[in-house]
């Protein structure tokens, strides 16, 4: 068993603990996190971004996503920590295996069966739905005779401690929790002012009968105050609360930022129509906890509420965790941000072109590459552009066998060196002053076989199919997704990952509240200004991936319903398709698309890569 495992094991056994869930979680929710709350990868050694860990007396479990299971499988490899793959047939959730494993518990012990966690990186939806499971349990092993109903405690057997860092308590190492400052996004960009945004928040307020709102997603927040920061790498976010009261609002900020003058540029981007507080970081639980909530009053939440801080509420608050204020806004895009992510895309479209047309040329004159030395080329090509701040996630650039894990990243004296033939699968995208980009191309470096260019065209299909979607309210995920893999399914293909998801501007490249995937079965919740992505593929372990994305932006189409265009502007690989089983009006899609590429970069590149883009944008 790896020894970080053993270690947690013993501080267990110290703790009293017979299990011990480990997320991948910062206290707000986020997806990517800064190295200090990384101790899902500190004990298992599996960096994917998704991911949860338990760990039991005398074993270890990981689970995570279809996006990383070959990746998983490699790095958990010698460990002794079990890969549980989620939503595959057979695989409980971590909640099923917990009630499980506390049933059987029970049934052999004469002890207490206690779980432990740190509440302030958990969910609170996590914290209820284990309480739910394990109230079953505790009801089947609690003796209740001689007991009145309402004494009845089928937590009698089962413990709960949810105020635990036990992983801080044994990595001796662990990065300290440092934050920076913070900037203010131009009105030039954001669109509209902070102290409008925040009247129609407290305008949501009033609606929901809500006396005090607190904001714990990051992003909300940022976009809220029309702030960014650098706290966490590839996302301008920096860490912070928001509490909305009757007659104020409170900014909790963390010392570095106050001490960057952080306090000035928040009361310049709000002004003066609301009474500001800033106030330190860790405060806010107390606040919380302090709340002058009247009897019938609703204490409003965003969806990012860990268990902890949902511990904290006043107990007599009527609770109403909800999108509606922030996060149902924030993903519907103003005239201003949309008009600033075409200009984004176009430079970054110029980038990645440039990219494309050195790469091909490097393979034709026999150079020597590797994934990473391809990755930093293309980092370079988007820094020479302007308004650029920095990757919206590592670069994903996969050659061959390694382009079939979908959440690939190269390692230094790792990562395998390019030849000219086969596929590079480059997922990559940067966040500018005026937008954030996500596109994946599969880059042809030589000659192909007839399976590659079939596949390569099938997914090609997928992501056409996307493209010329027309939604209608009440059209379910399922139904959006059914759709975009019928192509792919129809030649016996498919993919273990979602469709498509939601992006921040200037913010995180992922905004989960919006996502295509097969298990949503409600309405897939599209609506015009939404900018999603559109990323079909085909992975074949041990051969290659192939996945192709394009950013797009949703449109009321005229008639009711809503139509998407292309944000994303760069060729696709001409050399990949395979005219013979695509439709009339497919090969009319590609070569609009293209046209509409060639005509848009062409201006901004020097004349090799313009005849580049020629040759590879004619139509087909």
């Amino acid at each position: 068993m790896k020894k970080e495992v053993i270690e947690l094991q013993k501080k267990m056994y110290e703790e009293g603990m017979d299990a011990y869930y480990i997320p991948s979680s910062d206290f707000h929710g986020s997806e990517y996190v800064h190295s200090h709350f990384r101790c899902r990868e500190f004990i298992s050694g599996f960096d994917g971004s998704a991911g949860e860990m338990l760990v039991t007396e005398d074993a270890a479990y990981l689970w995570t996503d279809g996006r990383y299971f070959l990746q998983a499988e490699q790095q958990l490899a010698g460990t002794g920590i079990k890969l549980m793959k989620q939503r595959e047939e057979g695989v409980p959730t971590v909640i099923e295996f917990v009630a499980a494993l506390a049933d059987e518990y029970l049934a052999s012990h004469e002890s207490n069966f206690v779980i432990g966690f740190d509440g302030r990186v958990v969910k609170d939806d996590f914290g209820f739905d284990l309480e739910s499971a394990l109230s079953v349990v505790g009801a089947k092993h609690t003796k209740v005779d001689g007991k009145n109903e309402d004494d009845i405690d089928f937590f009698e057997r089962i413990r709960i401690k949810w105020d635990e860092d036990l992983v801080g308590m044994i990595w001796k190492d662990r990065p300290k929790f440092d934050t920076h400052g913070l900037w203010q996004l131009p009105i030039e960009s954001a669109g509209v002012t902070a102290s409008e945004k925040i009247k129609n928040v407290r305008d949501v307020m009033k609606d929901e009968e809500a006396e005090y709102l607190l904001l714990s997603d990051l992003g909300g927040i940022a976009w809220l105050l029309n702030m960014r920061g650098s706290d966490i790498a590839y996302t301008p976010l920096f860490y912070a609360y928001v509490l909305i009261c009757p007659d104020c609002i409170n900014v909790y900020l963390t010392d570095a930022a106050i001490e960057s003058g952080a306090e000035e540029l928040i009361r310049k981007s709000i002004g003066t129509q609301e009474r500001i507080n800033i106030k330190q970081y860790d405060d806010v639980y107390a606040d919380v906890g302090a709340a002058d909530v009247s009897e019938d009053g609703y204490f409003m939440t965003d969806n990012a509420l860990t268990y902890s801080m949902y511990l904290s509420m006043p107990q007599h608050a009527m609770f109403l965790e909800s999108d509606s204020a922030v996060e149902d806004v924030k993903m519907i895009k103003n005239d201003v941000e949309i008009r600033c992510s075409k200009e984004a895309h176009i430079r970054d479209g110029a980038a990645v072109t440039k990219f494309i047309a050195w790469l091909k040329s490097e393979m034709r004159n026999g150079a020597s590459h590797t994934e990473i030395s391809a990755a930093n080329y293309l980092e370079k090509m988007r820094k020479e552009q302007d308004g650029f701040i920095e990757l919206s996630f590592p670069t994903i650039a996969g050659y061959a066998a390694n382009g079939a894990i979908v959440h690939y990243e190269a390692v230094p004296g790792k990562e395998e060196i390019l030849k000219p033939e086969g596929f590079l699968l480059v997922d990559s995208g940067a966040h500018y002053i005026d937008g954030t980009t996500d596109i994946t191309r599969t880059i042809a470096l030589g000659p192909l076989t007839q399976e590659m260019k079939d596949d390569y065209t099938y997914v090609l299909k997928s992501h056409i199919a996307y493209a010329r979607m027309r939604y209608e309210e009440g059209m379910s995920g399922r139904t959006v997704d059914e759709m975009v893999r019928k192509p792919l399914k129809d030649a016996g293909l498919d993919f273990n990952h979602g469709v498509s998801h939601g992006v921040g501007h200037v913010l995180s490249v992922h905004e989960n509240a919006a996502v295509i995937r097969p298990t949503n079965e409600l309405d897939a919740w599209i609506r015009s200004g939404m900018i999603m992505s559109d990323e079909p593929g085909v992975y074949k372990e041990g051969k290659y991936g192939i996945r192709i994305e394009n950013l797009i932006c949703f449109k009321d189409d005229g008639t009711g319903g809503i139509k998407n265009e292309a944000l994303t502007c760069a060729p696709y690989e001409r050399d990949a398709i395979n005219k013979d089983l695509l439709t009339e009006d497919e090969i009319e899609w590609i070569n609009s698309y293209h046209k509409w590429v060639r005509e848009t970069l062409t201006p901004l590149l020097d004349k090799d890569t313009a005849a580049f883009l020629e040759k590879e944008t004619k139509a087909i």
